[in-house]
């Protein structure tokens, strides 16, 4: 193992820092031998098998050009729990768990719940698992996205109401929700050259980017699904883009929603919303 530890160092070291190499290492060593940490330091001196050492080469190929280790294991982490993630969906990022985690504080323990553009299904199934009592529906315009939402939903010993769904153009609902969160395509064509190469070269371009020159197009669309489908009350939760954030702030103070909070995430950015039905 060592060996093989040495070798991943070496022929990564010119594309990731010192921390994202040591990272990537335990990722890789972990998946192949199925240890955890402390399980790779205590069986440090395993002999790899041939399949191994040609699993590492593979992996080691697709890091050289510049695939996300997430999409390269097939799998991550979100909010404790464990999902499936190929190129058909957006990687889960940090900043969600924190969305994540502000709708289970502020949402009824029993409340009907919409994620609108649900991709590898990571907020509806953590909320599901944090409020088991609740109905939480999920859609999304990709049938390869729902297939991968519905795998994660089994693998988390969820149950999800799945439904594929435009929301641009999706107007009509059998269920009054109690909350509507999404975290929709915000940036804008223009700034795709700007992006990490792993970012632009493999995560879904239809999960990343709206028209320049509609930049909130989706929280226009996705609002005013939630002024008739929302229950009085009711709570609607954005992720939003820093660069935007007072243009959505406006959006909402401007339709049938008060009391509206943006917060900022770990990192000082703005990046979410919530706004309460009148």
């Amino acid at each position: 193992m060592q060996k093989t530890i040495k070798k991943i160092k070496r022929e990564l070291a010119d594309l990731y820092s010192d921390t994202e190499l040591q990272s990537i290492t335990r990722l890789l060593i972990s998946k192949i031998t199925d240890y955890n940490f402390t399980e790779i330091l205590v069986n440090k001196n395993t002999i790899f098998s041939d399949e191994q050492e040609q699993n590492v080469d593979n992996y080691l190929e697709k890091l050289k050009n510049h695939m996300p280790i997430q999409y390269v294991l097939g799998e991550t982490e979100f909010c404790g729990l464990h999902f499936s993630v190929d190129e058909s969906v957006l990687i889960p990022r940090p900043e969600t768990e924190e969305l994540v985690e502000w709708i289970v504080k502020e949402a009824s323990p029993n409340s009907n719940i919409l994620d609108i553009g649900t991709g590898s299904g990571c907020i509806a199934i953590s909320i599901k698992h944090f409020l088991p009592n609740s109905e939480v529906f999920a859609c999304d315009i990709s049938e390869e996205s729902l297939h991968t939402a519905t795998k994660n939903a089994k693998q988390n010993n969820t149950d999800i109401h799945f439904f594929q769904a435009d929301i641009l153009k999706y107007s009509k609902s059998d269920v009054l929700y109690d909350v509507i969160v999404s975290n929709p395509p915000y940036i804008p064509v223009y700034e795709k050259d700007m992006l990490d190469f792993k970012v632009k070269n493999y995560e879904p371009s239809s999960a990343l980017y709206v028209p320049d020159d509609d930049p909130l197009l989706f929280y226009k669309k996705i609002a005013e699904f939630a002024e008739l489908y929302l229950v009085s009350g009711g709570k609607i939760f954005f992720e939003i883009y820093s660069e935007y954030a007072k243009d959505c702030v406006e959006l909402l103070k401007n339709m049938s929603f008060q009391q509206i909070i943006l917060k900022q995430d770990i990192s000082g950015k703005d990046r979410m919303l919530c706004g309460i039905k009148k």
